[in-house]
């Protein structure tokens, strides 16, 4: 008998250990797409090890298996596979087996009702016989679409689209359905039928109603970078209307109104997405950067590349190197009614109001400024509405004389953008509650990209790592039963560092500093509680980047003051005094507190910077958003009185008549906005059926603050519309629109 020496038992015991190793190494790892229609006939990728052999490869969907002919077995760690059609909404197992040996893990896929997001045009003649696009998901098998209870059977189809000819019905709103396997996903929103068509063209005529004298003229300007048109004026008729740009690069012109320009065409069969009017009043007696020297008639105009997809606008105010101005912004696409708003999102300047008018000029609506009411008497009321509130004197800032007696108002965010001042910290207190009270207990709702609701139960979390650095910060969590990621929206207090106050001036100033080898000197010793933490990444300041240089030490003086910090990578050149900013984060980032939640950007705007998914980044730009908004209407320290049930904090935030309640942090210009008067009038209109905010104001129409929509709710709550915007359609019997450029001051009786 021969021995076993341990040599060669140990080669027998490895042997076995491999041939058991290729034996169990069969598993499932992951799938994609994990759901589809329920028809089916989707390529679905198993990925996984152990499938490339000479046994029979076999996969089921649940109880239903696949046909041979639709496997594919590309390598030992890929199968693709044709899945098959299901007659239910529901999740299986797919299961795969090699042989007779069951794969290691069953990964779930989830069969799909179709889901409509949207469909264009959102409403058509009651004749019927119109082309509808559907946009959504798992239209994949989709025989037939109704609208209401009659309906036809589509032109084409994929995954996320539909093109369908609409059915003759009565003048109603009704539900879309799309049937796949004999069941129906119906849409949320409706589509409308009209007796008649709508109107594909407006005639926009334009009045000067400034009364300046003959020192200020007004230029009028217009584009669309989504359309690459600019606004093109008929010398013969002085009416305006949008020209595809021919050429790669050139300058946008304007034209003086009255002399130049007295209307604008706007119409559908010319399809305009997002154009923006401006309208400049020009001291003639001041020189500017404005381009006039570079334009083809001699007017101020903007610098275009890419035949217009790209456009040199003008610098938000306060800057001097255009004239003031104000704006509006159309968007008229085809077969669709016209969205014009009248825009206050930069600052306001000179009253302007769009009015839409029947064939005998009768006023139907407006949007823009009361009529009467003139920009001096608007500016006029803006310091003492502030002073009605406390801790309201930072927003006496954003009071910016412009040229003798004109003054502009400037929004806070886009003043933040190149100015210091102590609105940077008018949120601090708020955010702080929100992000560290548990007894809030937040619950919000928000929506993916696929219409897929989802409630949050909210938990602030302490020291959270912030992704892709090794910095902690504070952090709401947020948790979804139905979704497998957990979510993070980190407090913008404290997590960038872009001015100091000032021990003397009690004034918040920019930080100023030199740096030189690997250390950053101060201009001014800084106070030790400003916020400047180890790890901390600086911006571009001089010839450093913001990418890779961080804080690695602190320095101080005897009387505890910070005065330089070192960096632990030395910039490749000296530099002479620039500002400086900090973040514990890279880029996007370096914001201050007030910044982010007025303008809703940095840790408001990020999720498309931290997550990977889009899906997910929909979420969390929503919740980001919903926080941003909730704090400007101030609304986000109220508890909801419904303790149960799901999205009951967002519904809460979501109502008008709960916005700016007394003695909550809020954006007080915002307010100003909405309900200041002049007299008895408000100073911007105010919709049909206002309604009162918490504090007893009614709310007209303006834009005033970051995301200043109108609420989720308002279509199923009837709120009345927010923005100072027609939207898709004008009050009934409107034949003309016109445009006025109001009056500065008020004219004084005889």
């Amino acid at each position: 008998m021969k021995t076993i020496t341990n040599s060669i038992f140990r080669k027998l015991l490895m042997l076995l250990v491999f041939s058991v190793y290729q034996i169990t190494a069969q598993n499932v790892d992951s799938i994609s797409p994990s759901s589809s229609s329920l028809y089916g006939n989707t390529l679905v990728t198993i990925n996984g090890s152990g499938f490339k052999s000479s046994s029979k490869i076999t996969v089921q969907f649940g109880v239903t298996g696949v046909l041979s002919s639709d496997i594919t077995v590309v390598s030992d760690s890929k199968i693709i596979v044709r899945n098959p059609a299901v007659s239910k909404e529901q999740s299986v197992n797919v299961k795969v087996l090699v042989g007779s040996v069951t794969c290691k893990n069953q990964p779930k896929f989830n069969y799909k009702l179709p889901h409509i997001k949207s469909f264009n045009p959102p409403k058509g003649s009651t004749k019927g016989n119109e082309t509808i696009t559907i946009h959504g998901k798992y239209f994949t098998g989709a025989s037939y679409v109704k609208f209401g209870e009659s309906g036809s059977t589509p032109l084409t189809v994929s995954d996320t689209l539909i093109t369908v000819k609409s059915p003759a019905h009565a003048k109603d709103s009704v539900n879309l359905s799309v049937e796949v396997q004999g069941k129906y996903g119906v849409s949320s929103t409706k589509f409308k039928y009209q007796n008649k068509s709508v109107k594909s063209s407006y005639v926009l005529s334009l009045e000067n109603l400034t009364g300046l004298d003959s020192n200020y003229k007004v230029y009028v300007l217009g584009f669309s970078t989504g359309s690459k048109k600019k606004l093109i004026v008929d010398s013969n008729t002085k009416q305006g209307a949008f020209t595809t740009i021919s050429d790669k690069k050139g300058y946008i012109t304007s034209y003086e109104l009255g002399s130049d320009i007295t209307s604008i065409k706007l119409s559908n069969l010319n399809p305009i997405d997002g154009a923006r009017i401006y309208f400049f009043v020009k001291n003639t007696s001041k020189t500017y950067k404005d381009n006039s020297s570079k334009t083809s008639n001699g007017n101020l105009g903007f610098k275009y590349n890419s035949y217009g997809t790209d456009v040199n606008q003008v610098g938000n105010p306060p800057q001097s190197d255009f004239p003031q101005y104000n704006y509006i912004e159309v968007t008229y696409l085809a077969n669709e009614g016209m969205f014009l708003d009248v825009s206050s999102v930069d600052g306001f300047f000179f009253p302007v109001s769009v009015i839409a008018e029947d064939t005998t000029g009768k006023e139907l609506g407006r949007v823009g400024q009361t009529a009467g009411i003139s920009g001096k008497a608007i500016a006029d009321a803006y310091k003492p509405f502030m002073k009605n509130y406390s801790n309201s004197t930072a927003y006496n800032d954003l009071y910016y004389p412009v040229d003798k007696d004109l003054v502009a108002l400037l929004n806070p965010g886009l003043y933040l953008e190149n100015n210091t001042s102590s609105l940077e910290t008018v949120f601090d207190t708020a955010l702080n509650k929100i992000f560290t009270d548990a007894s809030y207990n937040m619950n919000i709702w928000q929506k993916n990209n696929d219409g897929t609701e989802y409630y949050f139960k909210v938990s602030p979390i302490k020291d959270v790592v912030f992704p892709g650095t090794s910095n902690k910060h504070d952090a709401l969590e947020f948790k979804a039963p139905t979704l497998s990621e957990t979510l993070y929206v980190f407090n913008p207090v404290g997590f960038s560092v872009v001015s100091y106050l000032d021990a003397t001036t009690k004034k918040r100033m920019p930080i100023k500093g030199s740096i030189s080898n690997n250390v950053l000197t101060f201009e001014n010793p800084l106070p030790n509680d400003v916020g400047l933490v180890e790890g901390m990444y600086i911006s571009n300041g001089g010839c450093i980047t913001d990418q890779t240089i961080t804080i690695n030490q602190i320095n101080k003086n005897t009387e505890n003051e910070i005065v330089s910090v070192n960096v632990n990578t030395k910039p490749k050149c000296a530099s002479p005094k620039f500002q400086y900013k900090f973040s514990k984060a890279s880029t996007n980032y370096y914001y201050s507190s007030g910044h982010m939640t007025f303008a809703g950007l940095g840790l408001f705007a990020d999720g498309s910077y931290r997550y990977s998914d889009k899906n997910v980044q929909t979420i969390v730009n929503g919740l980001e958003n919903q926080i941003s908004t909730a704090l400007n209407r101030g609304v986000a320290l109220v508890k909801s009185t419904d303790t149960t049930s799901n999205g009951r904090t967002t519904t809460s935030w979501g109502k008008e008549t709960d916005w700016y309640p007394a003695n909550q942090p809020q954006n007080l210009f915002s307010y100003f906005m909405h309900t200041a008067k002049v007299g008895s009038q408000n100073i911007f209109a105010l919709p049909k059926n206002a309604i009162k905010s918490a504090q007893g104001d009614y709310m007209a129409q303006a834009y005033g603050f970051a995301y200043d929509e109108d609420p989720i709710e308002i279509q199923q709550t009837k709120q009345p519309p927010v923005p100072a915007e027609f939207s898709g359609a004008f009050p009934t019997g409107t034949t003309q629109l016109k445009l006025e450029l109001g009056p500065w001051k008020t004219k004084k009786k005889k």
